[in-house]
């Protein structure tokens, strides 16, 4: 299918206005025609360099922080996984004939400005100078970007995602230095690409930019659950460092791209992306604490002010009753939850954010032009299992270590709760802008011979797809400010130390060559629903716009969709597919 070059979407909500966050009530976001015509709404997928591309940490390949847990044997080695830099011209092919208009995918800091010979794990020694960027590697990264816009993509570019150069160091994070050397990269590539996209492709450069994939579970991940390598021990300490100098890093970039943009006629679209969670310390304080200065807290009152927001926050989340509220899993996480405010509220103490806040108040404006997210199960209730051994991974652990791979759930056991989206998009409303679902997707555990492990709740997933679609669709038709969804991911690839889970649209035998398969071992067809699922939710939309615009222009009363009974209906309910029940709440 040939499509037209999407142009992306600029339209913003109504400015936040002293300090006041507009009234986001179903009847107050309701609007005559959709937000977001169909023409610009953003269908797609997202992938990462380091999970997909292949050719990373091997003799005489580019080396980044995973290195020394590949080499040491601490994690399966990434390998080429999913051949992505090899194979992206066809699976460009494969999203346009799938109907699709977006490409996440990221410039990967490692290859840019590389090593091949793993130093020591302290990082750059005194006097010590980082590696000259590969020019080779940046114009391969342009050739990449022009064929996705040849093929009808608009490309959504992450600077960061998860991992960095080994000539870093692996604790990088917990260094204030590596910030400026963050954006030394930023500012080089941009620069290439300003100039080398328009002149050599013939193409305009990249308007979306994601600065940092998910900061506060790379925080999380690396000093809290251990999940990702680390050198320093867990604690709450590593945690904010880390947590704080990604966020430095998001600022600092988000101005330096305005910046470098200026007189080029493209007026870039900036954000980062958290993984959604209902632990508002863990995400929703970052987006209350960017937004300070345009809402005119007193930067002496900034934590009076998100003390305040977490009450809020958990007030609304409890009255949209999304799961049953009762039974051990309940009551669990809500200790878990009071937990979690107390060492939160110790941790935002810490004098390491003062120079952060600082920054945040040199400009009134937030440092977002939009906001992304990803959502899968965010909710702490579902974070813990009963001790399960069928699939303990048996690498090098502590004691520590194995009772978390025994308990805590797996990215198989991740519940599906449509209706959780829809309560964070009407919650993430409340900022004024426009807002992008970065990564949504289930797993499926894979064996090393390619065997299928069947989930618990028998979910396939492109019953997993119509299930969020059909939500995404309704929310957009009722005014909520959604311009994108973007399904993790185009074809299973490497997940953080193991190819066991697959999150892809085409399936890959690991046994062999990386060949997609559109077909998964159990029979299903995800990227024939995915496509299905969007020309049935273009129509709608169309539809509903069309039916809107008739009424405007018959001068009548504005109602173009009817709201549903009771201020608390859902906007999903349950089609024939679904395993789920209808909540009685959104």
């Amino acid at each position: 299918m040939s499509m037209p070059l999407p142009s992306g979407h600029t339209h913003r909500l109504p400015a936040v206005e002293k300090g006041r966050e507009p009234d986001v009530t179903a009847e107050a976001t309701r609007q005559a025609a959709l937000f977001v015509p169909q023409d610009t709404f953003f269908w797609g997928v997202a992938t990462s360099g380091y999970q997909a591309e292949g050719g990373y940490n091997g003799p005489g390949e580019p080396l980044n922080n995973w290195a020394w847990a590949e080499s040491q044997g601490d994690v399966v080695p990434s390998g080429r996984t999913a051949d992505f830099w090899n194979l992206a011209h066809e699976d460009f092919q494969r999203c346009q004939d799938m109907g699709l208009n977006a490409f996440r995918m990221s410039v990967e800091w490692s290859r840019i400005q590389p090593v091949t010979s793993l130093g020591s794990p302290e990082g750059l020694g005194p006097g010590e100078k980082p590696p000259p960027f590969d020019e080779r590697a940046l114009y391969s990264y342009a050739q990449r970007i022009a064929d996705c816009r040849a093929h009808g993509l608009e490309p959504i570019i992450t600077l960061h995602h998860f991992v960095y150069p080994a000539w870093l160091g692996i604790d990088a994070w917990l260094k204030s230095e590596t910030i400026d050397f963050f954006l030394t990269f930023a500012e080089h590539t941009l620069k290439y690409f300003l100039r080398s996209l328009p002149h050599d492709f013939g193409c305009p450069p990249p308007r979306w930019f994601i600065t940092l994939n998910e900061p506060n579970l790379q925080a999380f991940n690396h000093y809290l659950y251990r999940i990702f390598p680390g050198g320093r021990p867990v604690g709450l300490e590593p945690t904010v460092q880390c947590l704080v100098h990604l966020l430095e890093a998001h600022v600092r970039a988000y101005r330096l791209i305005h910046s470098l943009y200026e007189g080029s006629g493209v007026a870039p679209m900036v954000s980062f992306n958290n993984y959604s969670s209902d632990l508002y310390w863990s995400d929703t304080a970052m987006l209350d604490l960017v937004f300070a200065p345009q809402r005119r807290v007193p930067r002496q009152t900034v934590s009076d002010d998100l003390i305040e927001r977490a009450q809020a926050f958990d007030e609304r989340f409890n009255a949209a009753k999304l799961f049953p509220m009762h039974g051990p899993r309940y009551f669990l996480g809500q200790w878990l939850k009071r937990f979690h405010h107390g060492i939160a509220r110790q941790g935002f103490k810490m004098p390491c954010w003062n120079r952060l806040i600082s920054l945040l108040y040199e400009e009134a404006k937030a440092p977002l032009d939009y906001i992304a997210f990803d959502y899968y199960d965010p909710f702490i209730a579902h974070a813990l299992r009963w001790p399960t051994w069928h699939d303990f991974d048996c690498r090098k652990r502590s004691f520590r270590d194995w009772v978390l791979e025994t308990m805590a759930s797996k990215w198989w056991d991740w519940h599906m709760l449509p209706e959780g989206l829809a309560f964070f998009v009407k919650h993430l409303g409340r900022y004024g802008l426009p807002l992008l679902i970065a990564e949504n997707g289930m797993a499926l555990r894979r064996l090393p011979d390619n065997r299928p492990f069947q989930r618990k709740d028998n979910l396939a997933r492109s019953q997993y797809l119509r299930e969020h679609i059909r939500v995404v669709t309704r929310l957009v038709e009722r005014g909520q400010p959604l311009i994108g969804y973007l399904h993790w991911s185009l074809f299973d690839n490497y997940e953080w130390g193991s190819f066991a889970p697959r999150f892809g649209l085409f399936s890959i035998d690991y046994t062999v060559y990386p060949t997609r398969h559109a077909v998964d071992v159990t029979g299903d067809n995800p990227s024939a629903t995915y496509a299905q699922e969007i020309r049935d939710a273009r129509m709608h939309l169309a539809e509903a716009e069309r039916r809107a615009g008739k009424k405007t222009t018959s001068g009548k009363q504005d109602n173009a969709v009817k709201p549903d009974a009771g201020a608390g209906a859902s906007l999903a309910s349950p089609t024939e597919e679904s395993n789920i029940t209808s909540p009685k709440r959104v």
